[in-house]
């Protein structure tokens, strides 16, 4: 496992996360949360030592199960969760006012069985809630101890921009991976010249990039590989399925599996500090751990760049 330092904070983490959204039981499909602790226990054993979650995965389930997970190895890990959504119903409600973050914040201390966040994250921008009331409330709890680094997700450059008028942003949380590389025209240089890491989720595409899937599936209302994420569809699934096959081609020269080239592709990138990659077994985690073993050459991205140029220009 190699490890990069997040911004300017003394965080060291692993290149490859842990991603908790599966934990939840909720959004993809139900989890088994022995399972989910078998999962966090063996990463820490393989060398990941940052674990991501927030508490709406599974209305706080997912921080719970890494409290358990964690207990007796909270001193090895690193951990970030977010705060700002809640589940209303069917619907989700953004909230990053400081009376919300206050609630957030002890819940998922308790939740997590820690007393200080290393990492807390807006999760999702607020456009009914002040940047000076929201980071505010951020500074306020890095000054009582109870989170040591503030991080956003989802916050675009101009946003992130502002943000860092009000308080010490250390990362970016972002979607990016071979299928979406939105953030690389404008948000990842602004990120490198402030010091601001990015850590990648959605680097699999939603499950596409691991290889497994030569069908369009049939996910089960609810699925957020159903809404969330559009690869799934035509015309981009044949596009999909198109350019899988030459990363197949690549991944079986290194005797690899193809999400370790769309990590590797990501690792590979400016400024990304971690790839997060959810997992729901052992198996998976196995898979995803060995990603940084190796790295693609200088000839292999270029085949990879032209193979995206064919077939998405």
């Amino acid at each position: 496992m190699r490890y990069r330092k997040i911004g300017n904070s003394d965080l060291e983490v692993s290149t490859v996360a842990l991603g908790t959204w599966v934990f939840g039981g909720d959004c993809w499909g139900e989890a088994d949360d022995s399972m989910s602790m078998r999962v966090v226990e063996q990463a820490i054993e393989k060398g990941i030592n940052f674990i991501d979650t927030a508490p709406i995965y599974g209305n706080g389930r997912s921080e719970e199960v890494i409290g358990r997970a964690i207990r007796k190895k909270a001193g090895r890990v690193v951990i970030a969760t977010k705060c700002g959504l809640e589940q209303k119903g069917r619907s989700i409600r953004v909230d990053l006012s400081a009376g919300f973050i206050r609630k957030e914040i002890e819940n998922s201390l308790r939740r997590l069985g820690v007393e200080t966040v290393d990492l807390y994250q807006c999760h999702w921008p607020d456009e009914n809630t002040p940047l000076d009331e929201t980071f505010g409330e951020l500074k306020s709890l890095v000054e009582e101890g109870k989170v040591r680094y503030i991080g956003v997700s989802n916050f675009s450059r101009e946003l992130l921009e502002r943000a860092l008028l009000i308080a010490p942003v250390k990362s970016n949380q972002m979607q990016y991976s071979l299928f979406d590389r939105t953030i690389e025209k404008d948000l990842v240089p602004f990120c490198e010249g402030k010091g601001v890491s990015i850590l990648s989720y959605g680097s699999l595409g939603g499950g596409i990039l691991t290889g497994k899937y030569k069908a369009p599936p049939n996910f089960p209302k609810g699925d957020v590989r159903s809404f969330f994420y559009q690869y799934y569809r035509e015309p981009f699934w044949s596009k999909a399925g198109n350019f899988v096959s030459v990363l197949d081609g690549i991944a079986g020269k290194h005797k690899a599996p193809v999400s370790d080239v769309a990590i590797n592709w990501v690792l590979s990138r400016p400024g990304i500090a971690s790839c997060i990659a959810g997992c729901r077994t052992p198996a998976q985690l196995e898979q995803n751990v060995k990603a940084p073993d190796w790295e693609l050459s200088g000839g292999e991205l270029q085949d990879i760049q032209q193979a995206y140029d064919r077939i998405f220009a």
